[in-house]
This record gives structure tokens, sequence and C-alpha cells, in this order.
């Protein structure tokens, strides 16, 4: 077999998936040689598993109610007009990320000066992940496109502060008694004794999924208690916290290189996670994309296998040029 194949080529060779797959009419004869002599093989043959394992996407535009209900109040403020033939949409990110930056140096600067601690920085970008353990010991998976900061003398104060934009999974060490440790975002405060839970403050409103333990959220006046497996966001129009079940897997899942999308989400928001995980600005020229509902897992261990995983799956052309993402139905043939 001297053909050269892509990942492309193999997702729609029935041959070679029932060999992957084991199956008894398989032909191993053929695709062991191919797996000897080409040195992408391995490779293609991991990534394709990857994929095999992931996720099938519904072809309906609703969700049940209750379920329809907790991502409206999570995620109202997605973008809903996606559907453009045309010229993509300016991304504001860089002017938003420097706004932001300059607020939190700023408040960092003063309170460096009144502590005399050394200020301590960690960034990622996009597709970037980062693991940092904290001088109290407590364990954060920075994710993309995101800025950390802390104080190195921060395990002496009784009030333990860590400053977020973007997305982090915290594994909190246990505090003495009278020590709190508080994550500040640009919208809210978290305050924990010893749990793990996601944020994601990339969204007009901050998202806090907590997996385990209990945590109190502050914005404001307004005060919320979690209890694992809740989701919470901060309404500013309402002035009231939005909390939802079942939603925490999905929000934490991205730590073991996987989205979990459970039973049901909406394809909007996967495009929304796509944007701020990866900086592109996806464009859908046709709007029938997104009434589709995501389920079950898709591995996201590399840009491509999360593409080509969801050009199969979906039975859609994604065209990348530059920064942005073309979503369009592959023609009938």
């Amino acid at each position: 077999m001297n053909k050269k194949f892509n990942l492309a080529d193999l997702l729609n060779n029935a041959s070679f998936l029932k060999w992957i797959r084991k199956e008894e009419e398989a032909d191993d004869d053929q695709w062991e040689r191919w797996e000897r002599t080409d040195p992408n093989a391995k490779q293609l043959k991991e990534e394709v598993q990857l994929i095999e394992k992931g996720i099938g996407f519904k072809k309906t535009d609703t969700l049940d109610s209750h379920k329809k209900a907790g991502w409206d109040n999570i995620v109202a403020n997605i973008d809903s007009n996606k559907v453009d033939k045309q010229i993509p949409k300016k991304n504001i990110w860089p002017k938003m990320a420097a706004a932001i930056g300059l607020l939190l140096l700023s408040i960092a600067g003063m309170y460096a000066f009144l502590n005399k601690g050394n200020l301590v920085e960690h960034q990622t970008n996009f597709a970037e992940t980062e693991t940092i353990f904290l001088p109290d010991g407590t364990e954060v998976i920075l994710g993309a496109k995101s800025h950390l900061s802390f104080y190195d003398n921060m395990e002496k104060e009784a009030e333990r502060r860590i400053s977020l934009d973007g997305v982090a999974y915290f594994k909190v060490a246990s505090q003495g008694i009278n020590h709190r440790f508080i994550v500040t975002l640009k919208d809210l405060n978290i305050e924990v004794i010893g749990t793990a839970f996601n944020v994601n403050s990339h969204r007009p409103n901050s998202i806090v999924s907590l997996t385990e333990g209990k945590i109190n959220l502050k914005s404001n006046d307004i005060q919320q208690k979690l209890v694992a497996g809740e989701t919470a966001s901060y309404n500013s129009n309402t002035q009231q916290f939005e909390v939802v079940s079942g939603q925490t897997d999905y929000w934490a899942s991205w730590i073991a290189q996987k989205w979990s999308f459970g039973v049901g989400t909406p394809m909007k928001e996967v495009i929304q996670r796509i944007e701020e995980t990866y900086g592109f600005n996806c464009q859908i020229l046709d709007a029938s994309i997104l009434d589709k509902v995501a389920s079950g897992d898709i591995s996201v261990e590399s840009q491509e296998v999360l593409l080509e995983s969801l050009s199969y799956l979906l039975n859609i052309d994604i065209l990348i040029q530059d920064q942005t993402l073309t979503f369009s139905l592959k023609e009938e043939n």
C-alpha cells in the first residue's frame, strides 16, 4: 500500500474503520503493512481512534425545556448572530484584554505597595494551558488566553487573594481557621475553604462551576452559596445569580483534554467555546448548523482532531483562513 492518507481519508475509509474497530471482516494484513511503512501511521491511527470515541450530534433544534432554560440562563450573552456570508466580524478581544489587564495591574500595584510582596504573574496564549502551584499548596490549571496573578507572600496572609482573567480550574488546599482564600474576577469574588471548581471569566458574566465542596460567591452586596454539581453566573441586569445543575462536566472537563457535552449542549455554545479557546472567529454559512445539539465527549488533545471530529460527525466543511473558521454544509454527492 503506497498511498499516503490524511485524517479525512481514513475517517471515510470503511476498510480502515473496520480494522481499528477490530471487526472480523477487517483486512488486517493490508492495514498492518500500512502501519509499518507509513511514518505518520501511528499518529493518524491514534487521532482516528480519538474521534471514534467522540460525540454524536443530534439533528434537532430543541432541548428538553428544563435543560434549555439552564443554558439560556447561564450563557444568555452568547452572540446568536453568527450567520455571515461576507465579511468576518472584527475580533475585539485584544482591546478588551488590554483594558482588563491595565485594571488588574493597577489593583495589583496598589496591593503590592501596601503589603510589600512580589507580584507573580502567569499568562497563556490561545490553545495553551499551564499548571501552577501557589505558595499555600493550591493547584491551578490555567486555561487558554488567561492571566493569573498573586503575591509570593500570600500564604502568610489571613486573606489570600488571587486575581484571574480567563479560565482556570482550582484545587484549593485546605486553609487554616480564620484564613480566607478569595479569587477575584472582573464582576465577582469567590470565597473558598477547601474545594475544587472551574472559572470562566471570558464571558460578559463570569461562570463558576463547582465540582467539590462549597463556595460563596459575592458581587456587590449580593451573595450566593454553591454546592458541588452547581454552576452559577451573576446577571448584572437582574442583579441576581443564575444557578443551574448538571453542567459541571462541561465546564471542567477541559483539564482532561476533552469537552463533555452531556446529553445536550447547544451548537452556539460549542462555537463560543472554540472562539475563546483557540482564538478563531467563527462564521456560519448555513443557519441550520446552529440548530444542532451536541452530546457525549470529544477530544481536544489537538486542534486538528477537534476540527476533523466536528467535520466528520456534523457532515460539514470547515475552512480555515488566517484566524477565521467558516462552517458550511457538505454538498450532496
